[in-house]
C-alpha cells in the first residue's frame, strides 16, 4: 500500500490530510528551488555584461574605415574600449555644446528637447544623420536644462548677430580627471572655438560621465551628467 495517501481508514483517519501536505510541501521547495536558479541565471547575466566595442580608424581622405583592435581576436588592445567609449561620448558633446550654425533649423534640431524613449533609443538614426537631438541624448536632465536656460539665449542672440561657432577638432584634447571605471569618470576637456567674429575662443572643460544603460543606449549607456567650461586667456 502507498503511504499516505492508501491509508484513509477509521484506524488512520489523517492519512488523506497529510498526503494533501505532502504535496504541497513538495510544490514550494520546487518553487522555491526554481526562484533560487533564477537568482543566479539573473546574477549571472548582469556579471558577464560588458563592453566590447571595436575601435575604428577613419581615412580623412578617402573615409576608408580600418579596425584598429578588438579585445576578442588576435592580439590584445592596450587602448581600454571603456575609454575609447568614455572620450568619444565626451568629445561629441564637447562639439555639439559649443556648435552655432548659421542655419537656425540645424540649431534647432540640435538643441531641441526630445523624447528620450523614441528619439533616443538603439532605433532611432536622428542623431546620426542631422544631429537632431544629439545634444539631448547625450545629456542629463540637469545639464541639459541648464543648456536651455542659460546657453540657447545666449546662442540665438549670436545667431541673430551673425555668429557662428565651429570646434577645431584637431584642437581637442581629452583626459582623465581621475581614476574612470565602467560606471564613468570625470574628464577634463581642452579644445578652440573658431567664431568667425570673436576669432579663436580657447576652452577648458570638465565633463562628468554617468552610465544609465536604460535611457542611454546608444552610447553603450554613457551620458554626460555635468558639464562646465571656461574661457582660457
Amino acid at each position: 500500500m502507498e503511504y499516505p495517501s492508501n491509508f484513509e481508514t477509521p484506524a488512520f483517519p489523517a492519512g488523506k490530510r497529510i498526503a494533501v501536505s505532502r504535496f504541497m510541501s513538495i510544490g514550494i521547495m520546487v518553487s522555491f528551488l526554481l526562484v533560487l536558479f533564477l537568482c543566479g541565471l539573473i546574477f549571472w547575466s548582469v556579471r558577464s555584461k560588458s563592453i566590447d566595442p571595436f575601435i575604428v580608424s577613419i581615412n580623412d581622405f578617402t573615409g576608408h574605415w580600418t579596425v584598429v583592435g578588438h579585445s576578442h581576436g588576435g592580439a590584445p588592445i592596450k587602448y581600454m574600449p571603456m575609454r575609447a567609449v568614455q572620450e568619444a561620448v565626451v568629445g561629441n558633446f564637447t562639439i555639439n555644446w559649443f556648435t552655432i550654425s548659421s542655419d537656425t533649423n540645424a540649431n534647432d534640431a540640435l538643441w531641441q528637447a526630445c523624447n528620450r524613449q523614441e528619439e533616443c533609443s538603439n532605433q532611432s538614426n536622428a542623431s546620426y544623420s542631422n544631429k537632431e537631438c544629439a545634444l539631448f541624448c547625450a545629456s542629463g536632465e540637469n545639464i541639459f536644462n541648464y543648456f536651455t536656460l542659460n546657453m540657447i539665449p545666449d546662442y540665438e542672440q549670436r545667431v541673430q548677430n551673425g555668429e557662428r561657432w565651429v570646434v577645431d577638432k584637431a584642437s581637442i584634447s581629452i583626459e582623465p580627471m581621475a581614476q574612470f571605471s565602467e560606471l564613468g569618470g570625470t574628464w577634463k576637456v581642452i579644445l578652440t572655438i573658431q567664431s568667425n567674429i570673436s576669432g579663436d575662443i580657447n576652452v577648458v572643460a570638465f565633463a562628468k560621465v554617468a552610465r544609465d544603460t536604460l535611457n542611454y543606449p546608444q552610447t553603450f549607456g554613457y551620458y554626460i551628467n555635468d558639464f562646465n567650461a571656461y574661457k582660457i586667456n
